[in-house]
């Protein structure tokens, strides 16, 4: 096993792309990177990346109504760097900034709160300068801690009949102006991605020191979306380790705001010759028809969404709007490696209500000791959909949630 004393960054570097195919004089340039910006991180945080707990909620189980023998596991990430994931994807970024040669410009980030607040402190530690921008409706006491660490805040109107998110449309402007990206869009900066992987080794390596001398197993996985990044992160991360078969995936959004299964049900319209029906029920029962999708037929499907990706992922019409505020994003920016996972996997996504994504958020914090905020519990809220619409999960199944961030302020608190 690992050292348990080094950062995860540095701890899982061989999985990551930031530490594959390196010679071992670059493997210590990288390493170098990782350590003195891990160690300007916990300067300023009073710790740095170490690995978040994963591990059985079983009186949150028994509250969501799950049958007796089914585990339920929490990665909890209120405790990391910043209060959330976000973290994990910037220091990735920052680190594949350290490599190369860096430009006078200030780095630029959109975001709706935890991502921003997560690359200030990481731009801080970076002594790089930052601009972020983000929507009106950006909770104040978040704005104050990011404008606290030194970088520059900039709230964008939406501006009307241009569709998708003012705060991106801004950052794009600022990147054709000089900037260079430092956001939680993979389609921006792909070391965002990589980042967040740590998540899932992180959870694999407690698995398997469970489950040894067994392979490590897990059977689903409920998973929150905005940008897509915590998602695409996450699967990607699992399909590079041991397990002994990849979980089923479901990606959850809100009834106000979701792309990516809009995105989803196209594809399956298309693959069974019908849309399914937009319940939780019918989309899973369309996800059962199709089982999981074998690797050639997978290929196949994945070059016509890379050919033809507006016919999918289209903006949302409306203004997005949610009790989980966090994954508002008009568009969902890294989402066909997550179509890609559901359909491998055999997964589906799931639109909860607003109610269930207000008691998600309630039952974390009554049955659990961790403050998750109303988005990071709303991997939470999925789950809780499929079990209140009768549509399982089977007995003995292990089910993994992540929450993703930490209760701040200006958030409603659970009731």
């Amino acid at each position: 096993m690992a050292d348990a004393a080094l950062s995860t960054f540095e701890r899982h570097l061989d999985l990551l792309d930031l530490g594959r195919a390196q010679s071992a004089r670059e493997r210590d340039v990288v390493v170098a990177a990782i350590r003195r910006l891990d160690a300007s991180v916990a300067e300023r945080e009073g710790h740095g990346f170490i690995p978040t707990p994963f591990e059985p909620a079983t009186h949150l189980a028994k509250a969501v109504g799950l049958p007796a023998g089914t585990e339920l596991w929490v990665k909890d990430e209120t405790g990391n760097v910043s209060g959330s994931h976000k973290g994990r994807h910037l220091f990735g970024v920052a680190v594949g900034e350290a490599l190369r040669p860096s430009g006078a410009g200030p780095w630029a980030i959109a975001s709706c709160g935890n991502a921003a607040l997560a690359a200030s402190v990481v731009a801080a530690a970076a002594r790089h300068s930052l601009e972020v921008f983000v929507p009106t409706w950006a909770d104040d006491a978040v704005v104050a801690e990011i404008e606290a660490t030194g970088a520059g805040v900039t709230r964008v109107e939406r501006a009307a009949g241009r569709l998708g998110d003012p705060a991106h449309h801004a950052m794009v402007d600022a990147i054709g102006e000089g900037a260079t990206a430092f956001s939680c869009q993979g389609t921006e900066t792909p070391n965002t991605i990589d980042g967040g992987r740590t998540i899932a080794f992180e959870m694999v390596e407690t698995l398997a020191a469970h489950d040894h001398p067994k392979p490590p197993h897990l059977d689903r996985l409920f998973v929150q979306v905005g940008g897509g990044a915590l998602a695409t992160a996450v699967v990607t991360g699992l399909a590079r380790c041991d397990l002994a078969t990849m979980p089923a995936v479901h990606a959850v959004q809100p009834l106000g705001n979701h792309p990516l299964v809009r995105a989803w049900d196209t594809v399956v319209s298309e693959l069974l010759d019908a849309p399914p029906e937009p319940t939780i029920t019918g989309r899973l029962a369309a996800a059962a028809e199709l089982g999981r999708v074998v690797d050639d037929a997978r290929r196949t499907i994945t070059r016509r969404l890379r050919s033809d990706p507006a016919r999918y992922m289209r903006p949302w019409p409306d203004e997005p709007e949610s009790y989980a505020t966090g994954i508002l994003d008009d568009v969902t920016y890294d989402w066909i490696p997550i179509i890609e996972a559901m359909l491998a996997t055999g997964g589906a996504p799931v639109v909860p209500s607003e109610a269930q994504l207000r008691r998600a958020h309630a039952l974390a914090h009554d049955h659990t000791s961790i403050p998750a905020c109303p988005t990071g519990a709303a991997g939470l809220g999925g789950l809780l959909a499929v079990v209140e619409a009768g549509a399982g999960p089977d007995q003995h199944e292990r089910i993994a949630v992540i929450f993703s961030g930490h209760q701040r302020a200006g958030d409603p608190f659970p009731a």
